[in-house]
């Protein structure tokens, strides 16, 4: 399968890297200084919770998208607020038969890259977390030859995935944990920190809730016991990473800017659009919003 792989940050990098390693035709499209780095140093993915780091000493990389032409699969690993300039470099690399994943926090990406390519070329994608798998389907439901052909690359490749027949309950059932996770970046603590303090795991419950609201205002059907499954899955990411620390706070401690939008501001939007109130999400919004272009 030929795949490119647009953005090579954190998630990125351990996708094209375990995809190489399997021996998979990958190309990275990169450019300034990552590209130099990957055509004079290779691909080095960090350790996560749930693979080992991975280098490659020889990477496919090029800042020019039009070299490549058509390829099977493009993979757009980057955040949601870099999302149309990722399109716009993507788009000598799509074809007739080209599907794209985003692969992006967020219940926006997925209408984004289909007014963008057209629907047909848009697979659906819930972003994994912890031991909750990627999930991947034809959007908004269904699973079809091609998205059982990617989850299988992907499996071969040692990456966390399964075919969902319901991506879009996925994306968003992401969606409403990540919505409790902004609390990490307003308070400035790790998972541990937050399950240790009861105001603030409090705090994230009560986020979650709202999103949960919302999810059903759009025609899915979230139960309470939704709530309790992200407080389980606090408990399972404090357990075993207590220090691990959410994109969003990494990003804020790094003075680099915030994919609001995709957390506590997405709901924020999605609740102004639908007229429900988000008191708790716009609190860490609001919160949050002097810091979202970044700052040293």
């Amino acid at each position: 399968m030929r795949l490119a792989i647009v953005g090579v940050g954190n998630y990125g990098s351990r996708f094209a890297a375990r995809l190489i390693q399997a021996g998979q035709d990958v190309t990275v499209i990169a450019r300034g200084r990552t590209l130099e780095r990957l055509r004079t140093q290779g691909l080095t993915a960090p350790q996560s919770t749930t693979t080992p780091a991975i280098h490659i000493d020889t990477v496919r990389a090029t800042d020019d998208p039009t070299s490549v032409g058509p390829v099977d699969v493009v993979c757009l690993c980057v955040k949601l607020y870099q999302l149309d300039d990722a399109m716009a470099v993507a788009s000598p690399l799509v074809g007739p038969g080209t599907t794209i994943l985003g692969l992006q926090n967020g219940v926006t990406a997925e209408d984004r890259l289909s007014t963008h390519f057209g629907a047909a070329h848009v697979v659906g994608v819930g972003m994994g977390m912890a031991s909750v798998p990627l999930a991947i389907g034809e959007f908004p439901q269904g699973m079809s030859a091609r998205t059982s052909a990617i989850v299988q690359v992907f499996k071969e490749a040692g990456l966390n995935v399964v075919e969902s027949a319901n991506v879009l309950e996925a994306i968003w059932g992401k969606f409403i944990v990540v919505c409790g996770n902004t609390v990490c970046a307003l308070a400035r603590q790790p998972a541990g920190g937050v399950v240790q303090e009861p105001a603030l795991r409090q705090l994230a419950s009560m986020a979650v809730a709202e999103a949960i609201t919302l999810a059903n205002a759009k025609g899915l059907a979230f139960g309470p016991e939704a709530v309790t499954k992200a407080d389980q899955l606090w408990d399972e990411i404090a357990a075993s990473n207590p220090a691990g620390r959410p994109s969003l706070l990494q990003d804020l401690e790094a003075g680099r800017p915030l994919e609001l939008d995709a957390w506590s501001g997405g709901a924020v939007k999605i609740g102004q659009e639908l007229g429900i109130p988000t008191p708790v999400n716009f609190a860490m919004y609001a919160g949050l919003k002097p810091y979202e272009n970044g700052q040293a």
